[in-house]
């Protein structure tokens, strides 16, 4: 990816989530869109549904209670689908009768996943581009999950430079990209105030609140399930000065300066400030539960297998991955 003349095209400066959604969306050379290498063992990374059944029947039984609380069978549409493990390893885990009956659909804005999730899942599968759309074939009403999703969307990072937040983003220097800070209009995010210590960076998936903000007025009633890597704001940068924003290659880590030189070739995500999801939920309305990944999955998790016993354990990924229960009654 040319990034040096896209810069310079830019004013010589772009944010740092304006870096990440041309390394991971752009049509012609962005990671997601053509270099996604594959999820798991053979990709640049792995998530919980490339390691066993435990999520997908944790989810098939938050889906059923779903049902029983609204007395109906809701279409389920997952977000964010990848290639289409968790949704196969769902299908799997419902009864024969649950499949026959049930819509399926998966949403996700890459077209390259897109393509991959149609050919997984066959005609038992819709694939869409938008929420909007998913939600008008089901009239609003809905069993919604995402496994990874809000690390995945673009963000903002800042810095608290000599009393004041100051946002970073990249620059051309002697033919180099650099990293630079400069004066910005701050979106709205619990970690200002709690994290404003000289030096410290955070980041603000500011994407992600504009994207719920545009889709959510047209879910009517049904439960959102979120499960991604991150803290309430209190703990999610602890003992993280340089903040979380980082790569993945072939199962290789990252630094936030390695990521210039490989835009449009890994993977780049940031931990999830929980607390402002929270605020997001619950200013819709949204009854809210939040909980561990460990919390979440230990009524079904096996710990006598190596996979489970993984997922929920602590110090480890059921207590790093958490989640965010969002229920809502007719609007």
């Amino acid at each position: 990816m040319k990034l040096v003349p896209y810069i310079l095209a830019h004013g010589n400066w772009i944010s740092m989530e304006d870096f990440m959604d041309l390394a991971l969306y752009d049509e012609t050379g962005g990671y997601y869109s053509k270099n996604i290498s594959n999820i798991g063992f053979r990709g640049d990374f792995s998530t919980s549904a490339t390691m066993c059944d435990l999520l997908a029947r944790r989810i098939v039984q938050q889906w059923r209670e779903c049902n029983k609380v609204h007395n109906r069978r809701l279409p389920i549409i997952e977000i964010g689908g990848g290639n289409g493990d968790l949704a196969m390893a769902i299908c799997r885990n419902m009864s024969v009768w649950e499949r026959l009956c049930s819509r399926y659909i998966m949403v996700d804005r890459s077209q390259a996943l897109r393509n991959l999730q149609g050919m997984v899942g066959g005609h038992s599968v819709t694939v869409l581009s938008s929420m909007e759309k998913a939600l008008k074939k089901t009239d609003g009403r809905a069993f919604i999950f995402s496994n990874e999703l809000p690390d995945a969307f673009p963000a903002r990072q800042f810095v608290y430079q000599n009393g004041e937040w100051l946002e970073l983003g990249l620059s051309v220097l002697n033919g180099q990209v650099v990293r630079q800070a400069d004066r910005k209009q701050l979106p709205g995010s619990a970690a200002f105030d709690t994290w404003a210590r000289e030096g410290q960076v955070i980041e603000v998936h500011e994407s992600y609140f504009e994207w719920y903000t545009e889709w959510e007025k047209h879910w009517k009633l049904g439960t959102m399930l979120t499960i991604d890597y991150g803290q309430t704001n209190d703990r999610v940068y602890y003992r993280r000065p340089q903040g979380s924003m980082r790569g993945y290659k072939a199962h290789t880590l990252l630094s936030v300066d390695e990521l210039p030189a490989l835009a449009g070739h890994c993977d780049i995500t940031c931990d999830v400030n929980f607390t402002d999801l929270i605020d997001l939920a619950q200013g819709s309305g949204d009854m809210v539960q939040y909980m561990s990944q460990r919390d979440f999955l230990q009524p079904l998790a096996d710990p006598s297998i190596p996979e489970e016993a993984h997922l929920i354990a602590v110090p480890g990924a059921g207590n790093y991955f958490n989640v965010l229960l969002q229920h809502r009654f007719n609007v």
